[in-house]
Parts: C-alpha cells; structure tokens; sequence
C-alpha cells in the first residue's frame, strides 16, 4: 500500500468517524439545539435591560420549548444570521423564502404569515389600491411593491418603519406608507398613537409566508419533530395573540 493511499484510508475513518459522532451528538438528550433570530423591531430585539423579546423571539422560544429538549435563541443581524446558519453554528431560523435564505438552509415548514399593508393618513380619504394613483408614498429603504408600480406621484424613503410611521403622521405632504403588518402596530403603540390618528388600513399584500429554516445536515429524526411543533404552533395561530401582545388592537 502506498503512502498516498495509507493517508486516504486514514482520511476516510477519520471522516466516518467525525460524521458518526456529530450524528450521534444530535440524537443526544442533552444536545443543544440552536436558534437564531433576526435582530429587528418589533420581530427581535434586546432592550436597554439586556432583555430579550419579539414576535419571532417569541415563537421560536415556543419551538424550543415545545421539544423539550436544551436550546438557545440568539438574536443577530439578519445576514450574520443566514451564514451561521449556511456553515452549521446554529440550527434553526425564521425567515420568508428570498433567495439567500434558500442557499443557506433547508425550508422546513410555515412558520407564520405576514400581511403586507399601506397605512393612509386621515386627510387621504384612501380607500383602496386604485386611490394610491397619483399620491405621495413612504416606503422602506429598497423595497419594492409590483402592486404600486406606476401608482404613486412620488415614494419617500426611510431607513425603517418607525421613521416611516412618524412620517405618515407628521408630514402633511404624504398621504401614505407601505408596512408589514406587526411593524404598524408595535410603532404605533411605542408612538402613542392610535388608529383613529389615521385613516384607513389598505391590504397590499396578504399572507406572505415565514417560513422555519434548518441547516442541511440536521438529522431526520429532529427536523420532523421540529416540523410538528411548527405545524402545531401554527394551527393555533399563536402569531396572531402574538400582533395584540406588540401592538395591534385585539
């Protein structure tokens, strides 16, 4: 046998070896499963007391919970978050099916869904898509709606959807802007304002799926009990209590 091949066959054991042991860590009872959450407000954050909380926050604390098994739930910035996950240091994260998610993990299941909705000023009188044509929106920095293509006057943007919220209430030269749903409500209770400070709540975009997302190597036998859970959690839509535990009116 040749040296080079002595080193492949010591290489391929060692390999084996590795695998089998990872396998066997995850099926493990006290294998750590974790977590990740995106860091924005009002999905996931980290208040001035270090404490941590959110919409997402809170359901994938639920997912943990619910598997009875030891796990963390860390907050980090979104893109940190997909390379974590792509190179295996976490197991588990919450995010819509953009491309960048689908090279990092594997979509597993629904986790939630998110509607996409345009908020309007009293004096707009909007009440519906056709009455955005020729208004004055704000949108978030870089999005884009095919709905609204062509319809708007002008689009303002801003850095997040607080500013944006403030801008619809403050700035008399616009008439609308364009929110995800729990983003409206949570600002709006952290604002002090109510929805009667505004006009009517257009439907843009109803029921954009969040999905759960788990690293490609994760075993069989865990994605399908996660899968359950996720299943489970959404069936009794604990997304929506969620919306009136951050802001929105029960």
């Amino acid at each position: 046998m040749t040296s080079f091949v002595r080193l492949l066959v010591i290489y391929s054991i060692v390999f084996s070896g590795n695998v089998a042991a990872n396998q066997e860590n995850n099926k493990n009872p006290e294998y750590v499963l974790k977590i990740g959450t995106m860091d924005l407000i009002p999905y996931g954050w980290m208040d001035d007391k270090q404490l941590k909380q959110g919409i997402i926050y809170d359901l994938n604390q639920e997912i943990g919970e619910r598997l009875k098994m030891p796990f963390t739930n860390k907050i980090y910035p979104f893109k940190r978050m997909l390379k974590r996950l792509k190179s295996g240091k976490i197991d588990l994260i919450s995010s819509q099916a953009h491309q960048e998610a689908m090279e990092a993990g594997e979509k597993l299941s629904v986790q939630h869904n998110i509607d996409v909705i345009v908020g309007t000023t009293k004096k707009s009188n909007i009440q519906s898509i056709a009455d955005l044509k020729d208004r004055h929106l704000v949108y978030h920095l870089s999005a884009s709606y095919i709905e609204l293509e062509g319809l708007p006057a002008s689009v303002t943007r801003v850095n997040n959807y607080r500013q944006s919220l403030i801008s619809l209430y403050k700035n008399r030269n616009i008439d609308a802007a364009v929110f995800s749903e729990p983003a409206y409500y949570y600002w709006m209770k952290e604002l002090d304002l109510k929805q009667t400070d505004f006009g009517k709540v257009i439907l843009l975009r109803p029921n954009k799926n969040q999905w759960i997302f788990v690293r490609s190597n994760l075993p069989a036998y865990l994605k399908s009990k996660i899968k359950k859970v996720v299943e489970d959690i959404y069936q009794e839509n604990l997304y929506n209590e969620l919306l009136v535990k951050y802001g929105k009116e029960a």
